[in-house]
């Protein structure tokens, strides 16, 4: 990592907010979480000066340069615990989901909720479209459903059923727009092409189509799954103590009927399976050269990772219980 600012930012269940200097694993501040709640989820602005904290059931942003110990602004509005939560590229909006079967759009300027769009189930996770044109959120919930929703239109455009009954907890967007990928409850990853039909003869359709399935941690949840910056690798966390990155491959085969022509294969290359953590793994952050990984444990430990090698580099040690959320912006101007 260069010299240039890095806000690495964990928090979880002793209510405190911990931002770090990564390069030395020291905490640089502690932020006390005063309200009952735990912390679920958190998500850096794309300028570094802006964290938002997801509890139960409120949103409240920090000054991440500031001195006060409280929040700049608070968001009311969900009713239970608030699962996922993101900043748009221009950091104008947010979005969120959350156990009250809702997701919330909201304008962070006028700090208030812009729309709000019912889901039949808790939302376990969203993710929005890179594309703000598209204005598309990816989500997924209790009931195994994953969807493509239309913020502007309220309304759901397509969606998936990977297995039923079957709990989806997290989803990701790729860098380019083109993929959704969801883990579940059993350990299973499902990745689909996320097919956009701009053309006059069709309007707008929006499809979710299956790509790559793969079991990544066999019979265990995962907790999440995310992409690195370019694209390159994906990562997975789970309830078996070990979060692990892979690459999606193609590679052509010869068809049954004929030697002479060939079909491509999708599948996932594992590269690493990272092992420090002494129970679940819960969270995990790139750097926005793809190069490192963070991770977070219920064991109260944060771990930094070199993605080339699998090895680990640096301990964040200071929590006094579980971590289970972490933010991660290194990107430089």
């Amino acid at each position: 990592m260069d010299d240039s600012p890095v806000i690495l930012v964990t928090a979880g269940y002793d209510h405190t907010i911990r931002m770090w200097d990564a390069l030395k694993s020291t905490c640089t501040r502690t932020i006390p979480y005063t309200t009952e709640s735990q912390i679920n989820r958190m998500a850096l602005s794309s300028d570094k000066h802006y964290l938002a904290v997801a509890g139960n059931p409120n949103v409240s942003l920090y000054d991440v340069f500031g001195t006060s110990d409280l929040p700049v602004l608070k968001l009311d509005g969900h009713t239970n615990n608030v699962t996922a939560i993101e900043f748009t590229q221009d950091y104008k909006f947010l979005a969120t989901g959350s156990e009250d079967c809702t997701i919330r759009w909201w304008d962070v300027y006028a700090g208030v909720s812009k729309c709000t769009m019912d889901n039949d189930s808790a939302v376990n996770d969203i993710a929005i479209h890179p594309d703000s044109r598209q204005e598309l959120i990816a989500s997924c919930d209790q009931s195994g459903l994953i969807r493509i929703w239309s913020w502007r239109r309220k309304e759901v455009l397509c969606q998936a059923v990977p297995q039923p009954d079957v709990a989806v907890r997290s989803v990701a967007v790729s860098p380019n727009g083109q993929l959704v990928v969801a883990g579940n409850n059993l350990g299973q990853v499902f990745v689909y092409r996320l097919i956009i039909d701009t053309s006059p003869q069709a309007g707008r359709t929006v499809e979710l189509e299956l790509y790559i399935n793969f079991e990544a941690h066999y019979g265990y949840r995962i907790t999440r799954t995310l992409f690195s910056s370019n694209g390159m690798y994906l990562a997975t966390c789970s309830s078996d103590h070990a979060a692990k990155i892979w690459q999606l491959t193609e590679r052509p085969v010869a068809t049954a009927s004929s030697s002479q022509e060939e079909s491509v294969q999708a599948g996932a290359e594992l590269v690493h399976t990272l092992k420090y953590h002494q129970r679940w793994v819960w969270d995990a952050a790139f750097s926005s050269d793809s190069g490192y990984l963070v991770t977070v444990s219920t064991d109260t430990r944060a771990a930094l990772w070199d993605v080339s090698s699998g090895e680990i580099i640096r301990e964040f040690k200071g929590h006094h219980k579980g971590v289970v959320c972490v933010a991660l912006n290194d990107a430089t101007a």
